[in-house]
This record gives C-alpha cells, structure tokens and sequence, in this order.
C-alpha cells in the first residue's frame, strides 16, 4: 500500500513539473521572442476552439487560416496538430482545394496571419463585433433638467 502513495505522490509530482517546465518555456518564449508571441496566441486560440469539437476536427469548409507565404495564402483547416516554439512552427492538417492536396502542412509562426470562421460554421463562442459595417452606437446625452424658480408667495 505505501508502494501505491508513494508512486501516486511520484506521478503528481511529476505532473506539476511538467506543468512548471511548460511555463517557463511560454514565458521564455514569450520574453525571448515577442513578434511572435501574437501568432503563438493566435493558434493557440484555434487549438481551444479545436478542443471543444467532436473528433477535435474541424469539419469541411468551417474554419480557415490565412498565412503570408509565397504560393498560397488561404488553407481549410482539418486541424491543428503541433506548435513547435523552438522551431517557432505549427503543424497543421489541411483539405484539399481546387489548389492543394489534402494533407499536412508546416508554417512557420510568423506567417500564420489570421484565422476565420463562416457564418454559423462551428460554435467558437467568439462575440465579433465591427465586421458588418454598421456604425457604432451614439449614446445621446440626457437632457439636462432645467430647475424651474419656485413661485415667490
């Protein structure tokens, strides 16, 4: 029995290092390389939306990802399978096109510009707002109540 805490403390002990080593590379990463740190958000936020789809894919045509590279800007996104932060890379599956074959393709982090979603595609619990041209809301001021002089008796 004592075998069994000692070897469960072990494990949790070992989970809370790796948890502590996977900071301090973030935080590193963070300090050692800002211009990236903005991408590195940008696909970690499409792993989370990722996360929370059934088979972790994203289906057919649902979600997008613009990169600034040399042939191809635009790539449908099956889904994300790595973020490498040494070698500042994602890792991602893709479908097929009238351009590309399905596949994998690796970019370098500082290419991945944007990501995108069509109306209704999947559920990214994203309120976006700005994106239909409308105006923003004017709040009209109160009137100001102009204080009647009391009737002198």
């Amino acid at each position: 029995m004592a075998k069994r805490v000692k070897h469960g403390t072990e494990q949790i002990k070992q989970k809370h290092y790796a948890e502590f080593q996977r900071q301090l590379a973030l935080d590193r990463f963070r300090d050692e390389k800002p211009h990236l740190w903005l991408q590195h958000l940008r696909a970690m936020k499409l792993t989370e939306v990722q996360e929370e789809l059934a088979d972790e894919c994203f289906p057919p045509g649902s979600c997008f990802l613009h990169a600034n590279t040399v042939s191809t800007q635009q790539f449908c996104v099956k889904r994300v399978t790595g973020i490498d932060l040494d070698t500042c890379q994602i890792t991602i599956e893709i479908y097929g096109d009238e351009e590309l074959e399905p596949g994998i393709v690796v970019l370098p982090l500082e290419s991945v510009e944007w990501f995108g979603f069509p109306a209704k595609a999947v559920p990214v619990g994203i309120h976006f707002e700005g994106f239909t041209g409308s105006a923003p809301r004017e709040t009209k001021p109160k009137p100001e109540t102009e204080s009647q002089p009391t009737p002198e008796n």
